[in-house]
């Protein structure tokens, strides 16, 4: 098995870095993977004391003999999430060739780098993959479904792995702003959420923030999948309002249970499963009526775009 290098992005939240630190060296394959951490500079004064209250808990560790080896990059100034997770990626696969992402409240079960190694090995020349997910969240699959893990055109940002092939090229400045608005494309981008497009067309104006989204419809415009476990490996531990993204009433939603997470999953290539997809779309869509007022949304963008296109 080839060992991915992991990837951790820190910023102010020494509690939850510990703790998943703690379960991530418990890790299958912990000690033979090199794991690179990336902490985010403070972005005034003020904070300035929980980011070193980070950075110390990093440093303790670095000698700790828990991995191959502990690398730690301290960032002068605030980055920002988006900026960070692109910079730190890149740099990363593009000397290694593949990567194990993580944030600093995803908490792995003791399979997780086990199934992702694995994964990163069997689909690594399947071009209709491009990311692993850790992270599944708790849906009902069809009573005829035995697979242990199923397809998505809805990436992962909390916690993946993806090679060079799949990261490789991403228009992060999103130049080609006309190609979003194809049918095909909105269809398989909103496949699993209705929340897709509208967050992609926001950071088309400026309006957001997100390098997922802009992975996330890379990954759709080429046609490349996500591989997910049917039993999530990754617990979301920061939906106590502590971070930006994930807030109290986001529990609910992202509560799975590690302890049905599979020691020695079945990987191999399955279909995309129609079913499994509507069950993601009603996770993710946010209810009926959010689920009818983004499509709504969606539907009004795309007639505008080409009105306007009608027009010139």
């Amino acid at each position: 098995m080839t060992y991915a290098p992991i990837v951790m992005f820190v910023y102010n939240r020494a509690d939850h870095f510990n703790t998943v630190y703690s379960a991530l060296k418990n890790c299958i394959g912990a000690r033979d993977s090199e794991l690179f951490v990336f902490c985010d500079g403070a972005k005034n004064s003020d904070g300035q004391k929980k980011v070193d209250e980070v950075r110390a808990a990093v440093r303790e560790k670095e000698s700790a003999g828990d991995f191959k080896k502990i690398q730690i990059i301290e960032r002068e100034k605030n980055m920002g999430l988006a900026s960070s997770v692109i910079s730190g990626v890149t740099e990363v696969i593009n000397k290694y060739g593949r990567v194990i992402v993580l944030e600093d409240d995803s908490m792995p079960s003791e399979y997780f780098l086990k199934f992702m190694n694995e994964c990163l090995d069997k689909f690594e020349n399947n071009r209709e993959i491009g990311v692993i997910a850790g992270f599944a969240p708790k849906i009902e699959f069809p009573p005829d479904y035995k697979h242990d893990i199923f397809t998505s055109y809805r990436s992962c940002s909390c916690s993946w792995a993806a090679w060079k092939r799949s990261w490789t090229g991403v228009d992060w400045e999103l130049q080609d702003k006309n190609s979003i608005y194809s049918l095909d494309f909105v269809r398989r981008l909103n496949s699993n959420g209705s929340d897709r497009f509208i967050r992609l067309y926001r950071q088309t104006k400026g309006n957001g923030s997100s390098w997922s989204v802009r992975f996330g419809a890379h990954l759709v415009k080429n046609s490349m999948m996500t591989v997910y476990p049917r039993y999530s490996y990754i617990q979301n531990i920061g939906c106590d309002s502590s971070g930006v993204h994930s807030k109290s009433e986001d529990e609910k939603k992202m509560a799975v249970d590690l302890t049905k997470a599979i020691e020695n999953p079945v990987i191999e290539p399955v279909k995309l499963d129609r079913r499994i997809q509507k069950a993601m779309k009603k996770h993710y869509s946010g209810g009926f009526v959010s689920d009818v007022k983004r499509t709504a949304g969606t539907a009004l963008i795309l007639i505008k775009h080409r009105l306007v296109l009608g027009n010139a």
